[in-house]
């Protein structure tokens, strides 16, 4: 009998194991800022990041993340609309954009995948600031 149950808590914690590694695989984090860098033949480009929050001599340190795009990579564009569909003045709105319509400058937000130490872009919303380009063309 105690063959039998130490077989099965082996199984069990192989089950969970395994469970655990997808469940890690398949998570989806979110990095945020500014472009600075895009490789279009390497299919990457560089966000700046500001976080973890560190100064250094007086200067605002950030974190350079090189992100992979993929041909399932999703672009999307938020900015605000006086008659957005909710209803509310000023609300933000999302359209999709082209894939690689995103450019040095732009601030994302970038729900990415981890496949070991490479990230791996699942959707990269660009966010349209006041005085940009898609706000001064309204």
């Amino acid at each position: 009998m105690t063959r039998s149950y130490t077989g099965a808590l082996a199984v069990a914690l192989g089950i969970l194991l395994v469970l655990a590694c997808t469940t890690a695989a398949e998570q989806v984090v979110k990095h945020s800022g500014i472009i600075v860098a895009v490789d279009e033949r390497a299919g990457t480009f560089v966000l700046a990041e500001v976080g973890p929050w560190q100064v250094r001599d007086g200067d605002t340190l950030m974190t350079y993340r090189t992100i992979a795009l993929t041909p399932e990579t999703a672009f999307a564009i938020v900015f605000r609309d006086e008659e957005a569909p909710s209803g509310y003045r000023d609300d933000f709105v999302e359209t999709p954009l082209e894939p690689w319509a995103v450019y040095v400058d732009d601030h994302v937000t970038v729900d990415c995948r981890h496949e070991g130490a490479r990230l791996v872009a699942v959707k990269i919303t660009v966010t349209d600031l006041p005085g940009g380009a898609l706000t001064e063309a309204q």
